[in-house]
């Protein structure tokens, strides 16, 4: 993985069709895909893809849905923030949704703030993993915890006293009430 950048103004640009279908990915996007360990992605397996092959949770498909519907029918666009963090960087971003066109929608995402942090072995992709699923905010990268509560992934290692354990559980992607309210209120 490449180190941090002090500021990154690249911008990650993808479209889809009216069929929800990839039609476009700058290289940006495919090199910011690389740098966060998915070494997979390529054209080919990208471009005429659903979207939905690409996020796997119910709740933020729903989201997107709700944006794309709202993005297509009205014509504006509509903003959403979010993290995308890596294990040793907090990167708030923004993601921007328009029509261009014939249903054509473009997803255009942009870093907004970088925060360097201790690196937080739990994010890197190398960990050797469990069968055991931490369920993450795909918005806001807080974790759910036994008793409901979302906390900052350094909080969930040390509550859960991950510190030091060699094998670390997985990580699945959810959306907390917080950000899904937010954001619905956004597309609404």
């Amino acid at each position: 993985m490449l180190p941090e950048r002090m500021q990154d103004e690249r911008e990650f640009i993808y479209r889809v069709n009216a069929e929800n279908r990839i039609t476009f990915a700058n290289a940006e996007w495919y090199d910011f895909a690389r740098e966060n360990g998915d070494t997979d992605l390529s054209p080919d397996a990208v471009i005429g893809s659903l979207i939905w092959k690409f996020i796997c949770n119910a709740e933020t498909r729903h989201l997107f849905d709700v944006v794309l519907s709202k993005v297509r029918g009205t014509g504006e666009s509509v903003t959403l923030p979010y993290r995308c963090d890596s294990p040793g960087c907090r990167r708030f971003m923004e993601l921007r949704i328009a029509k261009l066109g014939s249903g054509d929608v473009e997803f255009r995402s942009r870093i907004v703030r970088l925060e360097h942090r201790a690196r937080v072995r739990l994010m890197e992709n190398e960990t050797e993993r469990t069968a055991e699923l931490l369920v993450m905010c795909g918005w806001c990268k807080k974790v759910v915890m036994p008793d409901e509560r979302w906390v900052e992934v350094e909080d969930a290692i040390s509550e859960l006293e991950l510190f030091h354990t060699r094998r670390l559980p997985g990580i699945s992607h959810g959306i907390c009430s917080d950000c899904g309210a937010e954001l619905l209120a956004r597309a609404s």
